[in-house]
């Protein structure tokens, strides 16, 4: 049966704080929490979801660096206060329990994608509410404190945050400085002590881009697909009907900054 994607976002889980966001367009949507302000964007190829008359795709796929990606989320953010490097999550979970719907070889897809795509990331998928986290510095794919200005290619930078013990950073010494690759501040990141010693802070304007070509979205609009290396499975025959959420949240608190869901509609 067919499906038509939907996209929305907010700051809380619930239906009625979520608005729709804009896919492949040069507007985000604002998404306002207690704690912070965002500006949020999703991009998938070859899109055929709602609403009707969104664009099919968008420059973003025409960099080389993401010809392969099935999707992108992309938003900035600013916190009313610091942020501990330690304390900001990114990942999924969901409302019901989704164990009786895995299938054979979920084991081993797992296992390919803590290995291969985010290390980080923890969780328990068998719970009554299962989730997956990471942490944001080593889980998203491009953090810059730079506005990428009209491109919509995002380039890593953070050149100019410092670690949390000083207001200057000494930049001879390689301890108060983070990676510059994205694959190197990455891996940085995944030491917890590493993480300690930095905050995003409070005032400031973040931007963070999170994509891969490992689930694909579209799947000719038969529902969402992984592609791991070694391992292609559609979803739908598992599928229960739950949708699939992105949660920036924090660790202490628990306290949600953004849910950006992707629903699926059976054409009729």
């Amino acid at each position: 049966m067919p499906y038509r994607l939907r996209v929305s976002a907010g700051s809380a889980y619930d239906a009625d704080s979520r608005k729709p966001v804009p896919v492949n367009t040069d507007s985000p949507l604002e998404v306002s929490s207690p704690k912070s302000t965002a500006q949020v964007s999703v991009r998938i190829p070859n899109y055929s979801g709602l609403p009707e008359g969104s664009p099919k795709t968008c420059a973003y796929f025409g960099y080389p660096e993401h010809k392969y990606d099935q999707y992108s989320i992309s938003f900035s953010i600013k916190f009313d206060t610091d942020v501990s490097f330690d304390d900001l999550l990114f990942g999924n979970d969901f409302d019901r329990p989704i164990r009786d719907h895995l299938p054979y070889g979920f084991s081993f897809a797992y296992k390919i994608f803590n290995y291969t795509i985010d290390p980080s990331a923890t969780g328990d998928v068998y719970a009554d509410k299962p989730y997956l986290f990471g942490y944001a510095v080593s889980s998203m794919n491009v953090i810059s404190n730079t506005a990428p200005g009209d491109s919509p290619f995002l380039k890593e930078d953070t050149l100019s945050i410092g670690p949390v013990k000083n207001t200057e950073v000494d930049r001879d010494d390689p301890d108060e400085m983070i990676p510059s690759s994205s694959a190197d501040r990455m891996k940085y990141f995944l030491d917890e002590e590493h993480r300690k010693r930095f905050v995003f802070k409070a005032g400031e304007t973040y931007w963070f881009d999170f994509h891969n070509p490992y689930l694909d979205m579209n799947s000719d609009g038969n529902g969402f697909a992984v592609k791991l290396p070694g391992y292609n499975m559609s979803v739908m025959k598992y599928w229960d009907g739950q949708p699939l959420r992105y949660v920036l949240k924090s660790k202490s608190s628990d306290f949600v900054y953004l849910a950006i869901v992707f629903e699926l509609d059976e054409e009729t």
